[in-house]
């Protein structure tokens, strides 16, 4: 049994260092065309709410997803357990967390069909679901 867990890591390790950029993406008809890593980590921090005078809806991915952890460090530069304290307190403040999703294919969809939405998935994904790339994560 420790072997197929050993196994499954290792897999999915090598599967996730292989994947695809991390993008920040929207619907095809999104208001604004870029946007920066302090825009990003505003919205995703609930210290930033507009862009273009319209109310941003952040997605975000499980707590026990890869991407969400690859997000966090490289795009917000916060691990999760900070990134959970913080928002315990915001909820006090009446702040919102950003919507959690299961896959990134949900995410997609809700992108593609919500306007003032973003969230982060694969590019992979993003071009399969003919997304608006907003940013691009470097390696």
């Amino acid at each position: 049994m420790k072997q197929l867990l050993f196994i499954w890591l290792i897999y999915n390790g090598l599967t996730y260092l292989n994947a695809d950029p991390l993008v920040i993406a929207s619907g095809e008809n999104f208001g604004v065309n870029t946007i920066n890593v302090d825009e990003i980590r505003g919205i995703y921090t609930g210290k930033q709410f507009r862009l273009n005078n319209k109310k941003i809806i952040p997605l975000n991915l499980g707590i026990d997803n890869p991407l969400r952890s690859k997000f966090e460090q490289n795009i917000l530069g916060e691990n999760k357990d900070t990134l959970a304290q913080y928002w315990l307190q915001a909820h006090y403040l009446g702040h919102r967390t950003p919507k959690v999703f299961k896959s990134q294919e949900s995410v997609a969809e809700f992108l593609s069909k919500v306007d003032n939405s973003i969230g982060y998935v694969d590019e992979e994904i993003a071009q399969k679901y003919h997304l608006k790339i907003l940013f691009r994560a470097k390696e």
